[in-house]
């Protein structure tokens, strides 16, 4: 994330600031891009209709960001909240960058469905630190809001799209390119609290916080499933050579009295599910699942104890919770399917 942070750190911007104590900053560009600035190359930042504009080419490795300087009331931040559409199927992710020295990148990502308003509200719980080469290391380890210096919403495809996958591991990756257009509007940042969201998902907010690396169609559904609650569904082919995986991030959450995994999960099709947690450290530990087809409901708790992999399973270290369909590797037919993911929680 350093090609952000550089031009947070050189960009200047005046920022309007609405009556309510409760509102730090509010952006409607309704007239002009309100003092943020695009970073990429061959792309553009514009104002239309309410909404900002950013529009470019997906291409490997190369950046398309939107990025504002942070004001000083941004130390009282307690929620970031906007609505976005994007113009095809792709993470969005959100920085904050601290300033240097001592200071990390932090970020946070969620799932936009493609031409699809939907409004997302983010907690400073809700961004963990980068860990890439380029990534400095936090002096403290935490997110320090009176440091930050600018915040980015950039789109994660160009580096998803080049994630390299080790070992023999066929993860269904898309590698899109071409044109694509990001909208931002309604833009808060905000210094009262919002609603607790129990760990790790409810599926209570108006996003989904999990993604996926390719080869999924994602979308939030109220009680309309066969879960009888909010849940995510996710639909994709079940192949062997390219393993539909999804993603939900852990870091930022205090998990270090939790003892078991639990959810509900049901699915169209019988399907053999890798539940994988992913630490800090660079650990993975797994169990495999089977739930039955027939969109019967099936309840999982699994216990970290359980889960294997080298060494032991550290839940404070938590980083990352996959679910990986390997029916088709494991022998399974090959065929269309859609699963649904409700009440995801730890248990102490």
């Amino acid at each position: 994330m350093r090609f952000l942070l550089l031009v947070l750190a050189s960009a200047v911007a005046s920022v309007a600031f609405a009556q309510d104590p409760g509102i730090l900053l509010q952006q409607t560009f309704e007239t002009d891009t309100a003092g943020w600035n695009f970073m990429g190359p061959g792309g553009t930042l514009t104002a239309a209709d309410g909404a900002l504009v950013l529009t470019y080419e997906v291409k490997p490795k190369q950046v398309a960001a939107a990025m504002l300087p942070a004001p000083p009331s941004f130390a009282r931040m307690q929620r970031l909240r906007f609505r976005a559409r994007s113009g095809r199927d792709t993470a969005v992710g959100v920085l904050l960058a601290e300033k240097r020295p001592g200071g990390g990148n932090y970020t946070a990502w969620f799932w936009a469905p493609a031409n699809v308003w939907q409004n997302v509200e983010l907690t400073p719980g809700d961004f963990s630190a980068a860990d890439g080469p380029n990534d400095p290391v936090d002096a403290d380890g935490k997110l320090d809001l009176d440091a930050v210096q600018g915040v980015a919403i950039f789109d994660l495809a160009s580096f998803l799209g080049s994630v390299p996958l080790k070992g023999d591991f066929p993860a269904a990756i898309d590698r899109p390119s071409g044109p694509q257009t990001i909208r931002i509007a309604d833009f808060r940042v905000l210094s009262s609290a919002g609603q607790t969201v129990a760990p790790i998902d409810r599926f209570e907010r108006e996003f989904v916080a999990w993604i996926t690396l390719g080869g999924m169609k994602l979308n939030l559904r109220t009680k309309d499933n066969p879960l009888g609650e909010r849940a995510l569904e996710a639909s994709y082919r079940q192949a062997e050579g390219a393993l539909p995986v999804l993603v939900r991030r852990l870091a930022g959450m205090d998990l270090s009295k939790a003892t078991r995994l639990a959810f509900d999960v049901a699915s169209e099709r019988e399907a053999t599910l890798v539940v994988s947690l992913e630490t800090k450290g660079g650990g993975r530990y797994s169990l495999q699942i089977f739930p039955p087809g027939g969109r019967e409901v099936f309840h999982v708790s699994l216990k970290f104890a359980d889960f294997e992999g080298e060494g032991t399973l550290e839940p404070a270290q938590l980083k990352s919770l996959l679910l990986t369909d390997i029916t088709a590797a494991a022998g399974g037919a090959e065929g269309a399917n859609t699963i649904w993911i409700g009440k995801v929680e730890t248990v102490r």
